[in-house]
C-alpha cells in the first residue's frame, strides 16, 4: 500500500497580495527561510524518506513542496530550494503562487531548477481581481499565460479557484477562461477558516446544537477521531519549527525545530493536539468532529442524506483506527520529543544554529 505524504516547506509567510478571504493579519510573525534552515529541513525529509520498519507493508512516498502561508517567489532563494530538492533525488517538487511575481525571469528560474507542478491561486478577472487580491490583473494574467506556455510537459500548472463568492457559476466561468489558455488541472474549494484564524459565520461550531450530536456519534464509534492532515502533510515553518499543519495560521502549535528533531519524533505531540483538539483543531473546519457537525446540519437542512452522514462517520472511524496504529508504531520506533515550553501562543521562537 502506497501512502503519499506532502512535506510543506515554507519559503516565506510574507505575501504581496491582500485577499479578503486570507487571515494574514492573524499571523504573529513573518520572515524568510534561510538557506541553512532549508538545508536542515531537506535533511529531515531525506531522513524520513529513508525510515522504514522492517515489518511494514507501507510504501511511503514523500512529496516536497515549496509553499507555506506566503508567496514563495518573494524569497530569492526559492529556485535554489527547488534545485536542491530535485538534486537530492526527489522525483517531484511542487510550488504555489499567486502569479503576480511569476515574470519571465522567475518563471524560467523555477523551471530550470526542476519544479514539476505549480498551483496558482487566481479566482477572479479584471477589476474584480484587483479589488479582491489588490494585485495588478493584466500583469498577473500575462505572467500566468507565459508560464503555462513555457512549462510544456515538464511542469503541471494547476489553477486554484476559491469559491469566495459562494457562486458556482462564477467559478465555472473562471475555469472556462483558463481552459481557453490551455489549463487542464484545477483545484476548487470553498472558503476555509484556516484553523479559526478567519471568521466564517457558518463555521462557529461550538455554538451549534448539532455539535452535541456529533460528539455522541464519535463516542458511539468507539474511537477518538483523528484528523489525518497533520500526518499526511508535514509543515515546516520559515523559522525551522514544525507546526501542527498548514491550518495553523496563528502559529499556535509550534513543536520542535528541524535542528533538534526528526519528523517522526513529533508524532506524539501531534496526536496530543488532534485528540485534545487544542488549540487549533477545535475551530478548524478540517477537524473530523467539526466536519460531522457540518454534515449533521446539512442533513437537518435537507442538503445531505443520512447515508452520506453514516458514510462520513464510518470513514473517520476507520481512518482514525489506522492512524492510531501507525502513530503507535512511530512512537515505538523513534524517541519522542516533549517540548511543551514551545507551545506558547504567539511566542516567536528562532532556531539557534551552532557553528
Amino acid at each position: 500500500m502506497a501512502v503519499n505524504i506532502n512535506i510543506d516547506i515554507e519559503a516565506t509567510n510574507r505575501c504581496n497580495a491582500v485577499c479578503h478571504f486570507c487571515p494574514r493579519d492573524a499571523t504573529p510573525h513573518q520572515g524568510h527561510m534561510s538557506m541553512a534552515t532549508f538545508d536542515k529541513a531537506l535533511y529531515r525529509a531525506l531522513e524520513f524518506q529513508g525510515t522504514k520498519r522492517q515489518d511494514s507493508s507501507l510504501d511511503v512516498q514523500l512529496r516536497p513542496s515549496i509553499c507555506g502561508l506566503g508567496e514563495p517567489l518573494i524569497n530569492p532563494n526559492t529556485p535554489e530550494f527547488i534545485r536542491k530538492i530535485r538534486g537530492a533525488g526527489f522525483d517531484s517538487c511542487g510550488m504555489s503562487s499567486n502569479g503576480a511575481l511569476l515574470d519571465e525571469k522567475r518563471g524560467n528560474a523555477i523551471l530550470e531548477a526542476g519544479v514539476t507542478s505549480v498551483n496558482i491561486n487566481i479566482s477572479d478577472l479584471g477589476e474584480e481581481y484587483e479589488r479582491i487580491y489588490n494585485l495588478p490583473y493584466e500583469e498577473t494574467r500575462d505572467n500566468i499565460i507565459r508560464f503555462i506556455n513555457n512549462s510544456g510537459t515538464d511542469c503541471e500548472v494547476q489553477i486554484v479557484l476559491v469559491n469566495h463568492r459562494e457562486d458556482p457559476q462564477h467559478t465555472a466561468r473562471m475555469e472556462n477562461f483558463w481552459r481557453s489558455h490551455g489549463v487542464t488541472h484545477f483545484m476548487k474549494y470553498d472558503v476555509i477558516n484556516r484553523g479559526g484564524a478567519l471568521f466564517v459565520d457558518h463555521m462557529q461550531y461550538e455554538k451549534f446544537a448539532e455539535r452535541r450530536a456529533a460528539e455522541r456519534l464519535m463516542e458511539e464509534s468507539g474511537h477518538n477521531w483523528v484528523c489525518p492532515v497533520p500526518y499526511l502533510s508535514v509543515f515546516i515553518g520559515y523559522d525551522g519549527l514544525y507546526y501542527l499543519c498548514c491550518s495553523d495560521w496563528k502559529k499556535e502549535a509550534p513543536m520542535a525545530s528541524v535542528f533538534e528533531a526528526s519528523i517522526l519524533a513529533i508524532s506524539e505531540q501531534k496526536l496530543h493536539h488532534v485528540t485534545s483538539r487544542e488549540p487549533v483543531c477545535r475551530s478548524c473546519n478540517h477537524d473530523p468532529l467539526n466536519a460531522v457537525t457540518d454534515k449533521i446540519r446539512a442533513v437537518n437542512a435537507g442538503d445531505a442524506t443520512q447515508a452520506e452522514l453514516d458514510k462520513m462517520v464510518r470513514i473517520f472511524t476507520s481512518e482514525s483506527a489506522n492512524a492510531a496504529q501507525a502513530i503507535a508504531s512511530a512512537i515505538e520506533m523513534i524517541p519522542q520529543v516533549h517540548l511543551s515550553h514551545l507551545e506558547v501562543k504567539g511566542k516567536r521562537l528562532i532556531p539557534v544554529i551552532a557553528s
